[in-house]
């Protein structure tokens, strides 16, 4: 007959501790092939630092209702510029405004619009491109005025923004005739322009014997009339600009 207990311990104890040490014998020659370190965690072979892409260059637009896109049914012709170069847009574009003339509630919707000068402390950010456009409105007002104004405003952005990339546009008209003499206007801004390094770009009359792209106001560009513009600005600006 088999004997329960040998040395007065029973002998499920004697397997119990048996066991026991087999197990932690097992586990100290894990620990010991290891280093004695606990194993680390190994990133995937395929893991990879995720890229920020770059900021886009800021765009500012300012001018008078043309430039805010009044009649285009929410098309605007800075943002397809915009658009087509990858650029994030500032429009302060405000309607009736110009080199001299300010605006009101009739024209731009505020008690008080100041001329392009003032829109300068409207800026927000660093821009690398800075675009002025219009000046129809000033169209009747002394010359004199208008170059000074053009002056004031080109010298100021280019203190202000001296590593932007600054233009100015000559200012458009309906599907009717230009007055009958832009010509000393156009020149008064270019000359204003070229001396502080501001470049001047004609686009033309994309609008002039074109009902079809005017709105029903018979002044404003409808949304094709927009897209026109764009095709014309875009065609000067981009052999200038980097996209």
């Amino acid at each position: 007959m088999l004997r329960r207990d040998i040395g007065g311990m029973p002998l499920w104890a004697i397997v119990l501790v048996a066991v026991a040490g087999i197990t932690l014998a097992v586990f100290l020659g894990s620990a010991s092939s290891a280093g004695g370190k606990a194993p680390r965690y190994t990133a995937p072979s395929d893991a990879s630092t995720p890229t920020i892409p770059a900021p886009m260059p800021l765009a500012v637009f300012i001018g008078d209702s043309y430039t805010q896109g009044v009649g285009g049914g929410g098309v605007q012709w800075p943002a397809l510029i915009g658009q087509a170069h990858g650029w994030d847009v500032e429009n302060l574009g405000l309607g009736g405004t110009g080199y001299v003339r300010t605006s009101d509630v009739n024209g731009c919707g505020r008690a008080y619009c100041g001329r392009y000068g003032e829109a300068i402390d409207e800026i927000v950010g660093s821009p690398t491109y800075i675009v002025v456009s219009g000046g129809r409105n000033d169209f009747g007002l002394p010359t004199a005025d208008i170059a000074a104004a053009a002056d004031a405003l080109f010298g100021e952005l280019r203190t202000r923004y001296p590593h932007a990339e600054i233009f100015a546009i000559s200012p458009w008209f309906d599907d009717d005739p230009p007055p009958s003499d832009p010509a000393e206007f156009t020149r008064a801004i270019q000359t204003a322009a070229l001396d502080h390094e501001v470049v001047f770009l004609d686009a033309g009359q994309p609008l002039f014997g074109r009902p079809d792209l005017v709105s029903e106001d018979g002044l404003h560009p409808n949304a094709a009339g927009y897209q026109a513009i764009a095709a014309a600005v875009g065609a000067l600006l981009d052999p200038l600009v980097t996209r």
